[in-house]
């Protein structure tokens, strides 16, 4: 299954917030192909087997918190899922959010800010996922989280950077997921009863994808290691795993 154009939204059993990667330019003027690498909230949501069958995702990444899996597990007909947390469980007790900077008064800087302890905090689980999609078969994959905005938008941003794909591409990529999540929170906000759940208790601000809270970060990223492939490269990734995806992934 593949997305039209580039942004569409992928239909998969009337899950929100999905998207192919595919279709955009890279620096030496190839094409990342669609139809191998996907992007969605939580799948837990998807009942429809059929529709899932039908999508055929080899590889299938879960980017929730532990907590967030013993509390919506995902259908049994969703094999082998791979459980890989950008961030763990009790995150947010680690300082360092500027005391200025609230939520609700500056989203943009507050999204930032998670983005850069998911650099922080994130490194080894970037490197098993680039393992994971280098593997043999691994492809068509789907990486997810809750709303398929914040932990997936700082992978999608990973992902689409070691391919070539420009920071200005990288940012639209991440903003349109903010009518989607908007959307799925107020569908949700009857249907799932859960302590403390992010989404519910957090602003429209925040809920969007403001673009530019991913360009700030980037430019942090950038002005820091040169770009986030250049920070990949201090991750100890395996010599060749990024041009066996590069060659997987683009045309």
């Amino acid at each position: 299954m593949t997305a039209a154009s580039i942004g569409d939204r992928v239909e998969l059993g009337g899950v929100y917030n999905v998207r192919d990667l595919g279709g955009y330019p890279t620096a030496d003027g190839r094409i990342v192909n669609t139809g191998l690498l996907f992007r969605a909230s939580s799948l837990h949501r998807l009942s429809d087997e059929d529709a899932w069958r039908e999508f055929g995702a080899a590889s299938v990444i879960d980017l929730r918190y532990q907590k967030e899996i013993d509390a919506f597990p995902l259908p049994d007909f969703i094999e082998d899922p791979l459980h890989r947390p950008v961030l763990l469980d009790g995150w947010k007790a680690m300082p360092g959010l500027p005391e200025e900077t609230h939520g609700e008064d500056s989203p943009e800087e507050h999204l930032a800010w998670v983005y850069a302890c998911m650099l922080e905090l994130g490194a080894s689980t970037v490197r098993e996922i680039l393992d994971q999609l280098t593997e043999p078969d691994a492809l068509p994959a789907i990486f997810f989280c809750m709303a398929g905005k914040d932990r997936t938008g700082f992978v999608a941003a990973v992902l689409l950077s070691l391919l070539g794909v420009s920071d200005e591409d990288i940012a639209d990529d991440f903003a349109l997921s903010g009518d989607e999540v908007v959307a799925l929170v107020d569908w949700l906000r009857t249907r799932e009863d859960y302590e403390n759940h992010p989404m519910m208790n957090q602003s429209e601000g925040l809920l969007r994808a403001p673009r530019a809270a991913m360009e700030l970060f980037l430019a942090r990223v950038t002005a820091e290691y040169g770009s986030l492939s250049e920070w990949v490269s201090t991750l100890s990734v395996p010599e060749g795993a990024i041009e066996t995806l590069r060659a997987r992934l683009l045309s």
